[in-house]
């Protein structure tokens, strides 16, 4: 997918600075400069591929018929932002350029005034502090739609130190010659949720259970065979990270563990509260007894200078068990969804598969059931979907009651 960006190189018109040479803008966000870790290379390697900024051009510089006092933007005013943008474009046009075959613009400031993208529109806005790819990696990824990652059980903005949609809040960025600061690299999860993802080289399973050893290969080496991520079946993938390229300032080889909710990715931690699985580290959600489910991610070894993890997945859905009850009814369902009944005050009240409620039901027990859950974040974050579901189809099932309405009583006056 060819998504090329016009980088339009601006001055406010009471400052004529040029805080780096065209070459360096061009050498950054152009194939130029491919092979040296710029904007291109970063885009092909987080989306597998399947994003291609090698036909960004650089325009300007740019004069805005603007002053830098002018400028009244920031997160509290997205209306002043979008007057910079359109500044911008408006300069490009009066000089002739037409950016109408672009995907998107990035402005470069010349001053540090803002620093920003907006989400699924194409456009980041970045000053003469922020031309690096580990921030542009951010700003130029919100153009493409991806929001901040955090972590499980928070609902806080950067809080995934592996991930390039949290920086700047203490992500792992290694120092570069040219650039000053990469990486990190993008985490699966945000890969999968625009698409970039190979999913022909991820391990899947069905919902019927399992216990395999998989091996790994890190998640944006794709040059290397083998599988890149693997998903558990329950909205969560796991990936592997070396000290190499975009992650060459991680703390150490390790497995990741992410899901994805309402377009934010949430890095997993152990009880231990560490997010970086090394060898040994056993992640769970469950309990390991007969009568509930349980998923386990078991590191067995990392070899690093192999570019290898190698793991234990484990799947035991909760069984379904068939006692019979009064009347041949059969507590707990039969074999493939078919209702079943619920004991209160000793009578056994039948809830057939079509009932409304047995939904309701079957989220009351996860809840329940996340009290066997040993990681508090994991625990919450299912209690959380449980009574969201509950809330939602409480809603429905209110809503389908009140499209039956009382008749109007009967009136002997003729309409008009």
């Amino acid at each position: 997918m060819e998504t090329p960006w016009a980088v339009l190189l601006t001055k406010f018109n009471d400052n004529s600075s040029e805080p780096f040479p065209r070459g360096f803008y061009e050498d950054l966000f152009t194939r130029t400069g491919v092979g040296s870790q710029n904007m291109v290379d970063f885009f092909r390697d987080v989306s597998h591929g399947t994003v291609d900024l090698s036909g960004s051009r650089v325009f300007g510089w740019l004069t805005l018929d603007k002053s830098s006092s002018e400028y009244t933007g920031s997160g509290a005013n997205p209306a002043g932002r979008d007057d910079l943008v359109n500044w911008a474009k408006q300069a490009a046009a009066r000089a002739g350029y037409d950016l109408s075959g672009f995907f998107g613009v990035v402005v470069c400031l010349n001053v540090p005034l803002d620093l920003f993208g907006v989400l699924g529109q194409g456009v980041a806005v970045c000053n003469n502090l922020s031309m690096q790819p580990s921030i542009l990696g951010q700003e130029m990824g919100h153009g493409y739609g991806l929001d901040h990652s955090r972590a499980s059980g928070s609902d806080d903005d950067y809080r995934d130190r592996w991930d390039t949609m949290s920086t700047w809040d203490s992500v792992y960025m290694a120092p570069h010659a040219r650039y000053g600061l990469i990486g990190p690299s993008l985490n699966a999860w945000n890969m999968r949720g625009k698409g970039w993802l190979d999913e022909s080289r991820v391990w899947k399973r069905g919902t019927n259970g399992y216990d395999e050893t998989i091996q790994l290969r890190p998640l944006v080496r794709r040059d290397l065979p083998g599988l890149l991520a693997a998903d558990l079946g329950n909205g969560q993938l796991v990936e592997f990270r070396v000290q190499e390229g975009w992650d060459a300032a991680i703390p150490r080889p390790a497995v990741l563990i992410h899901h994805f909710r309402e377009n934010h990715s949430y890095i997993e931690a152990t009880p231990k509260g560490s997010s970086d699985l090394v060898q040994g580290d056993i992640f769970e959600l469950g309990a390991d007894t007969p009568f509930t489910s349980y998923r386990r991610v078991e590191i067995l070894s990392i070899d690093a200078p192999a570019r290898v993890a190698t793991l234990r997945l484990v799947y035991r859905p909760a069984p379904r068990l068939p006692y019979e009850g009064l009347g041949g009814t059969v507590l707990g369902g039969v074999i493939a969804d078919g209702g079943g009944a619920i004991i209160v005050g000793g009578s056994i009240i039948p809830i057939p598969p079509w009932d409304p409620m047995l939904r309701v039901l079957e989220q009351v027990a996860l809840y329940r059931s996340s009290a066997l859950t040993a990681q508090p974040r994991t625990r919450d974050e299912i209690r959380r979907e449980a009574l969201t579901t509950i809330a939602d189809h409480i809603g429905k099932v209110m809503e389908g009651m009140s499209s039956f309405r009382v008749p109007a009583p009967h009136s002997d006056r003729e309409h008009d």
